[in-house]
């Protein structure tokens, strides 16, 4: 019974206010330390980062409205992203347009998949394919 507003591939949050009771607080907590006993990793395994630091190539509308074709994502390496690409949680843009494809973002993008991040804003749905500027 507990909702975090917001998460990440290694973080939540949790807000409390003072219309909640001691005994919810308490709950809170000992909901953290069992998570954190039971799926706990040491900080090597975890991901470096959670930002990509992008690199604008040309304005998002120009790369939007720009001439296409659809690539698998792991060959689009160097190339300039038409679409955005999200992973939710947190549903920050990991690419947007406009954005130069590259290994750390493919990587980022490849580890949320694996540790279960809902991928959105591409064209295909499985987020396997990217459109990028021809």
């Amino acid at each position: 019974d507990i909702l975090p507003e917001f998460g990440d591939l290694s973080n939540f949050l949790a807000i409390i206010s003072i219309g909640d009771s001691p005994a919810a607080i308490d709950k809170l907590i000992a909901a953290m330390s069992d998570i954190k006993k039971r799926y706990g990793k040491k900080s090597m395994e975890l991901i470096a980062s959670e930002y990509v630091e992008p690199e604008v190539v040309i304005m998002p509308t120009e790369a939007f409205y720009a001439e296409t074709d659809q690539i698998p994502l792991l060959k689009a390496e160097g190339r300039i992203s038409t679409e955005s690409v999200m992973a939710y949680p947190p549903g920050i843009p990991i690419l947007a347009p406009g954005e130069r494809v590259t290994i750390e973002v493919i990587e980022h993008i490849e580890h949320a998949r694996a540790n279960g991040s809902l991928l959105t804003g591409t064209e295909d749905p499985k987020v396997e394919k990217l459109l990028v500027v021809r």
